[in-house]
């Protein structure tokens, strides 16, 4: 029998795939003693016909079977396992080394960035600088539990920087200290252990405190070695609360008084309804309120658009505005459905907290908000949309002819005239350079 070589091609056998086929095996198997060539003279023997059955499937070739795994990320690196000496001590692996060494230097590179920026007076640090700060501040769990996002990033203002020697004693009463240099031993009153701490290790306090309790948490440390420590003053720091209490009860009162519903009221009333505010931040497509139920709470949009209506689109309305405040009070079903249709930042008031206001607040909300609360019919809600959609593509007009005029004309954002002409009379300097005069 004459074998003729060919290109192996992708075939099915038995509903596996074959690559191809192995002529090893096919010569062999077409040599058993015993094996008929096809003709009706000539029959296979019962042995070779068992032979040739039991042995015709390897002369074809499949691909090899993959062992299941879990995919690793295209970053992700080998560790190896470390291995244990013969006294007991571990080898740790070279990648694990060199992360490890590749994280203390970025620890160092930072904290030496905040080194250099707290050497400075508070009035005297750049953006840069107090960005520098804030990131070694949130880099250590134990100020980033202890203050919140809004302290983090204002307390680059007041953070000073204290450098002590060895065995120096650091008394703790007067504001919050944090490790970025050397090494401390914690003392506490009443206490027989003694705690040791390095970079990031916190202590003291920022609350204020009475006599007899100041003395007896009292804590002090002692420095090992020189130390640089930052330091926040606890009447700075009580101080920076303030204004910040200040700064968030004046957005809550510039956001009620936004909305068209409360432009005439008084400061003493938007007073009490702004202290109930809670602000909160929601995604786009977050349904608000459904049709047919009542009002979760009230809401007071800030920044961002959401829409009203049965469906999607029939009405929309940007920030600075305001619903739910007769549904909770009354509680009352809402007419429509309400949907962020972008990201929100809005501040909302509790049933529970609206409810407890004064008989007079209570009803001048719903002597004021009631009329535009009442239901809309679908052809209002159609021609608000309408005129909101022409608003949109009349702003989008006006940009994009302005941004052609800007073009059109080389007007370049950040290069004015006069650096045009200076560019020009440089060039012109350098291809007829001035002769002098002997």
């Amino acid at each position: 029998m004459s074998l003729q070589a060919s290109a192996p091609s992708m075939q099915y056998c038995d509903d596996q795939i074959v690559i191809g086929i192995d002529y090893t095996h096919l010569e062999a198997l077409c040599g058993v003693s015993g094996l008929g060539d096809g003709g009706s003279d000539s029959k296979s023997t019962e042995e070779a016909h068992k032979d040739f059955m039991s042995s015709y499937q390897k002369i074809f070739l499949r691909p090899k079977k993959a062992i299941p795994r879990v995919p690793l990320p295209s970053n992700c690196r080998p560790v190896q396992v470390p291995v244990r000496g013969r006294r007991g001590g571990s080898n740790a692996s070279w990648d694990m080394r060199q992360s490890q060494g590749h994280s203390r230097q970025a620890r160092d590179h930072l904290i030496g960035q905040t080194l250099r920026a707290l050497r400075k007076l508070p009035i005297e640090r750049s953006l840069a600088d107090q960005q520098a700060i804030r990131r070694t501040l949130n880099a250590f769990p134990c100020l980033s539990t202890l203050l919140s996002n809004q302290e983090l990033q204002q307390i680059s203002s007041i953070a000073i920087l204290e450098s002590w020697e060895r065995e120096q004693t650091i008394f703790g009463h007067n504001g919050l200290h944090l490790v970025l240099r050397g090494t401390v031993r914690l003392y506490s009153h009443g206490a027989t252990k003694t705690d040791t701490m390095g970079v990031g290790g916190c202590f003291g306090s920022l609350e204020e405190q009475d006599t007899d309790e100041a003395h007896a948490d009292a804590q002090h440390a002692v420095t090992l070695d020189n130390c640089e420590i930052l330091r926040i003053p606890r009447a700075a720091y009580a101080k920076l609360q303030q204004e910040i209490e200040a700064q968030n009860s004046a957005l809550r009162e510039s956001i009620v008084q936004s909305c068209p519903f409360y432009l005439h009221w008084h400061k003493l009333s938007i007073k009490k309804l702004s202290d109930l505010i809670q602000m909160r931040q929601l995604p786009a497509n977050h349904v608000l309120v459904r049709e047919g139920e009542v009002c979760p709470f009230v809401t007071y949009i800030r920044t961002g658009e959401w829409q009203q209506g049965q469906v999607r689109g029939s009405g929309q309305t940007g920030s600075r505005a305001s619903f739910g405040e007769t549904s909770v009070l009354l509680d009352q079903p809402s007419p429509c459905s309400v949907v962020t249709a972008t990201e929100v930042k809005m501040g909302v008031i509790l049933p529970s907290d609206l409810k407890g206001l004064d008989s007079v607040t209570r009803s001048l909300i719903e002597q004021t908000e009631q009329p535009a609360y009442g239901k809309l019919s679908q052809e209002q809600m159609n021609k608000m949309y309408v005129a909101q959609e022409r608003q949109k593509e009349w702003l989008r007009i006006k940009r994009r002819v302005l941004r052609d005029a800007l073009f059109y004309n080389g007007i370049v954002q950040g290069c004015g005239k006069w650096n045009q002409i200076r560019v020009r009379r440089d060039q012109d300097t350098h291809r007829n350079p001035p002769t002098s005069s002997l």
